[in-house]
């Protein structure tokens, strides 16, 4: 747009293959991931290309070809990457970054418990073609639980859990958060609503610190600066209370990449907890984790729902750990809604005793 009024002239041209190309060589040689690298970037390679076009009318974009392929190869960070080692290498950048000082933002008032369930899901059905993947699924779930969804493999447990998250799915039936409903929301409308989701694969962003990822969870209530950052980190005490339970609180500073497995689910669980959620989605949380660090998370989930204001629901396989978590749980056997009861009840069930032991049919 600034460069067609610049010139006058709206031509396809404009924003053609080359142009496209040439963008992505800007960013690369200046620096993904900064806001003046692709800036220095542009300015110094049309500048090169200006004087090498007229001294070296068929080798010049030769020559820049082969600059981008090394960089990206033997700097991917591109100059301003270079830049930043050569600043750590001299005595002022050597001093390690002081981390944030932590602070407990006081809980928003209107997201105290009210008597209208978090979750009311009825006789909602999934369907790939002529598959069918969920079939007439009533659930209710209210503030202060933590509902564990448990079924064999194939049984529609993350079928139904992206249903809950996302109100383009193609699914027939009614979803609500809170009362209002989800069909037709995008994922980011409905976190809007209150829910949060942790995936099975931790979604976090690695080439940033600890306490860069949480701030860019917060971004939503908090914003961002491009200028600098704030000497303290505001976060829910919920939040709080995940960072310093699995020790992150010590390692705000850490490059996400450094961080062990279970070390970077439960940073993804403190990002998806510094949302504010009403209802947090929780897609296999322990897949991975040592025996320590599953009760860790066992212990950061109950004391999340103890409060009364989050409700949870936790798809897993390990039973025992359900067992000592939950407030209920559902069984799913091939799409269908077989068992919503209290832990005793279903643990003890000869029902999930069958599904379990591949006997069940229907």
């Amino acid at each position: 747009f600034l460069f067609a009024n610049a010139s006058g002239v709206v031509a396809p041209e404009n924003a053609g293959f080359l142009f496209g190309t040439e963008l992505v060589i800007w960013v690369a040689l200046g620096g993904r991931g900064t806001l003046l690298g692709p800036v220095l970037g542009t300015i110094a390679i049309d500048y090169l290309a200006a004087n090498l076009s007229g001294d070296l009318p068929f080798l010049w974009q030769l020559l820049l070809g082969t600059a981008f392929v090394a960089i990206i190869i033997l700097l991917p960070g591109g100059l301003a990457d270079l830049v930043g080692r050569l600043w750590r290498a001299l005595p002022m950048g050597r001093r390690e970054p002081a981390p944030p000082r932590l602070v407990a933002r006081a809980a928003d008032p209107d997201a105290a418990a009210s008597a209208t369930p978090i979750l009311t899901v009825e006789n909602l059905a999934k369907a790939y073609g002529a598959l069918t993947v969920l079939e007439g699924i009533d659930l209710e779930i209210r503030a202060g639980e933590l509902v564990s969804l448990v079924g064999p493999n194939g049984a529609g447990k993350t079928t139904l859990m992206r249903c809950l998250s996302d109100g383009t799915e193609p699914f027939t039936g009614a979803i609500a958060i809170g009362g209002t409903p989800i069909t037709g929301l995008t994922p980011n409308r409905i976190v809007g609503l209150g829910v949060g989701r942790k995936f099975q694969v931790a979604s976090v962003f690695e080439s940033l610190s600890v306490a860069d990822c949480l701030r860019l969870a917060r971004a939503s209530h908090d914003g961002l600066s491009p200028v600098g950052q704030a000497e303290t980190l505001g976060l829910p005490q919920a939040a709080l209370d995940v960072l310093r339970m699995t020790g992150l609180d010590r390692l705000l500073t850490r490059p996400t990449r450094l961080l062990s497995h279970g070390q970077k689910q439960a940073l993804e669980l403190a990002m998806v907890v510094a949302l504010e959620p009403r209802l947090i989605l929780l897609d296999e949380p322990t897949a991975g984790l040592t025996k320590a660090e599953r009760t860790t998370i066992g212990t950061v989930l109950k004391a999340l729902t103890a409060g009364g204001r989050i409700a949870a629901v936790l798809v897993e396989h390990d039973l025992d750990f359900v067992r000592e978590i939950s407030s209920r749980i559902v069984v799913l056997h091939q799409g269908r809604l077989v068992l919503d009861g209290t832990v005793e009840d279903v643990v003890g069930s000869e029902l999930v005793r069958t599904i379990y032991s591949g006997g069940a049919h229907g």
